[in-house]
């Protein structure tokens, strides 16, 4: 057993028989999705899951022990369990959370009914990101990408550096999700900070164009980077992936 920081474990709120789970992203934890879970569960009445990803909101040498595979494996089980005893479920997520997203409506059509990704990335990463890969020698962590974040005195609960070996990971899943856009057919609300200083905004064209959903839906946000779900337009996301879910929903 590993030790869990405090405000990184994994949650949920019972509500509705509607449910919705919600990922965070890399290198960081449940700390960036906990205020939309609750929103929308207290909103909207949904009831929200919010797993810890392997490796993620313990240590930086625990996350070296982990991949992709493990990654989406957890999400994966958790949205298994949600569907297993609601009857109808969305997804949403922040940055690799938002790739998840994307790969779960690919590998589980018959259960994901609608989802929102956040910033997420399907090809595209800024520096140091994207350039890391290249170094030589390859150094065993780089500086950390977390709290990225316009509003003032708010910060993000992530690692200060990064596995490089999880780098890799993460550039592999972001790759494979990619070319997954074209069979992903559930209804779709893309969301993305015009100034993303991690995820750059072109990710969110290649989201909405990629697809093949018949409901597409873009909202950029103005007032926020990279950390969206802590950050100014964070009740926006609220209201917005609320309303979106509970329109597909049909409440």
């Amino acid at each position: 057993m590993v030790d869990v920081l405090e405000g990184a474990e994994a949650f949920e709120f019972e509500g509705n028989d509607i449910g919705v789970l919600v990922i965070h992203g890399f290198t960081g934890s449940t700390q960036s999705m906990r205020y939309l879970g609750e929103q929308l569960n207290k909103k909207f009445g949904f009831t929200v899951v919010g797993p810890r990803l392997p490796g993620h909101g313990t240590s930086v040498a625990d996350m070296a022990t982990t991949g992709a595979t493990d990654w989406v494996g957890e999400a994966e089980r958790a949205l298994k369990a949600l569907a297993a005893r609601k009857s109808k479920v969305f997804v949403t997520g922040l940055s690799m959370g938002g790739t998840i997203t994307l790969n779960l409506a690919w590998r589980h059509k018959e259960i994901v009914q609608g989802i929102a990704p956040i910033a997420g990335a399907v090809g595209i990463l800024n520096d140091p990101m994207s350039g890391a890969m290249f170094l030589d020698p390859m150094p065993e962590l780089l500086p950390g990408v977390g709290s990225d974040i316009k509003a003032p005195d708010v910060k993000e609960l992530a690692y200060t550096e990064v596995p490089t070996v999880c780098l890799g990971e993460l550039t592999k899943l972001i790759m494979a999700t990619g070319t997954m856009l074209r069979e992903i057919t559930c209804p779709t609300l893309v969301i993305q900070g015009r100034e993303d200083h991690v995820v750059p905004a072109a990710n969110a064209n290649l989201i909405v164009n990629g697809v093949s959903s018949d409901e597409v839906r873009l909202l950029w946000l103005n007032e926020s980077y990279h950390v969206a779900t802590l950050d100014n337009d964070k009740d926006l996301i609220v209201d917005s992936v609320g309303t979106f879910f509970e329109h597909l929903a049909g409440k």
